[in-house]
């Protein structure tokens, strides 16, 4: 099912190409492939593999160079009539993945720590770098049964217990790690810092979700690698502010079994 060999097209071949298509025909494999997509790590890993072998210089080729302001995203409520220095576009969605780009134009800016409830993703950093801190779920929100439900306080309910696996670095330098993977539950709450100024990533998610939330460590920092934490759900922080990236999208693709 998942023996799809993509082969990357040679530096020459590629600066020949309309980079616009270039990059509509390795979104479409991320289609594809999410469709099909059976939850297995060799699936997941055929996809990062896809994701991590296009060229940056292709995706550089849409680097915006203003702001625009309508957007309609699962991040929109965190989209105000402000620039924070932070952008944001949807390239593409189906019922299968969701594509999307992040620019951050300064360091110190942040994509603060979130989930993405039952996803797979990969995360590819096309331009600067950045510092991502992660934390796997070790078990769901609090709850139970209707009476245990009823004894538990609100905030007991909004807490997930976690284990923090620490930081990563990705870069968009020629010989540093560009990519990583997160899973469902494992590193799928985290925080990104810009490291560099004009800071720009993809995300590929698959399957999709429709929303995510936004924690805060219960106990002080720092934290260490490997400690079990509570997090706590808040609200989507009010200095979180996204501005509409210009950048190409895609509709969806007409995709066969």
């Amino acid at each position: 099912m998942y023996a799809w060999n993509f082969s990357l097209e040679s530096q020459a071949t590629q600066r020949m190409e309309n980079p616009t298509r270039l990059l509509q025909m390795m979104i479409r494999r991320v289609a594809m492939l999410s469709k099909r997509f059976d939850g297995s790590p060799e699936a997941v890993n055929i996809i990062h593999s896809v994701v991590a072998n296009f060229d940056s210089n292709v995706l550089q080729q849409f680097l915006p160079n203003r702001f625009s302001r309508a957007v309609n995203t699962m991040f929109e409520s965190t989209i105000k009539d402000s620039s924070g220095g932070i952008q944001y576009a949807d390239v593409y969605k189906d019922e299968y993945c969701h594509v999307n780009t992040f620019g951050l134009s300064k360091p110190g800016l942040k994509i603060p720590l979130h989930d993405h409830p039952d996803q797979n993703a990969v995360m590819k950093v096309f331009q600067g770098s950045v510092r991502i801190r992660s934390f796997t779920i070790l078990d769901e929100k609090s709850g139970g049964s209707e009476e245990e439900e009823a004894s538990t306080s609100r905030q007991e309910m909004d807490q997930i217990k976690v284990r923090y696996e620490g930081e990563t670095v990705l870069s968009s330098q020629s010989g540093e790690v560009h990519s990583a993977v997160l899973g469902p539950k494992n590193g799928n709450i985290h925080e990104v810092v810009a490291l560099e100024p004009h800071t720009y990533f993809c995300d590929f998610f698959f399957p999709v979700s429709p929303s995510c939330h936004y924690y805060v460590p219960v106990q002080r920092e720092p934290l260490v690698a490997g400690q079990t934490l509570v997090l706590k759900q808040i609200p989507c922080p009010r200095s979180f502010i996204c501005d509409n990236m210009d950048f190409p999208s895609f509709k969806k693709f007409n995709i066969s079994d």
